[in-house]
């Protein structure tokens, strides 16, 4: 399963990335998805690596914001609509993109 998952994120990580995350390079984006399967085995089962990529752009921009991690916590669930994660696999995204993709915001998700 983690072969498939990094090979699809090999595929995708040149087409991912907004606002204050765009400055994640693919070594940081491979980095955060092997990092999210380690925290989050079970998460291929809910995202695909475009997905979680989207995901932790959208949490770094959300810190960018200023949005404190629980304010980024229900931005991200909201934005899920009726498909929600679950809440530890939602955790694992979060702080695992406040460690690798954006990391200046590392303190403000623990």
């Amino acid at each position: 399963m983690t072969i498939v998952f990094a090979a699809a994120a090999g595929l995708t990580l040149g087409a991912c990335g907004s606002g204050a995350s765009s400055a994640a390079t693919s070594q940081d984006q491979s980095a955060y998805l092997a990092a999210v399967a380690v925290a989050a085995p079970d998460i291929s089962t809910y995202r695909n690596a475009t997905q979680l990529i989207r995901m932790g752009n959208a949490a770094c921009d959300g810190f960018a914001s200023g949005a404190g991690y629980e304010e980024v916590a229900d931005r991200l669930a909201l934005e899920q609509g009726s498909d929600p994660l679950p809440t530890a696999d939602l955790g694992a995204v979060i702080s695992t993109a406040a460690t690798t993709l954006c990391s200046k915001y590392r303190s403000d998700a623990q």
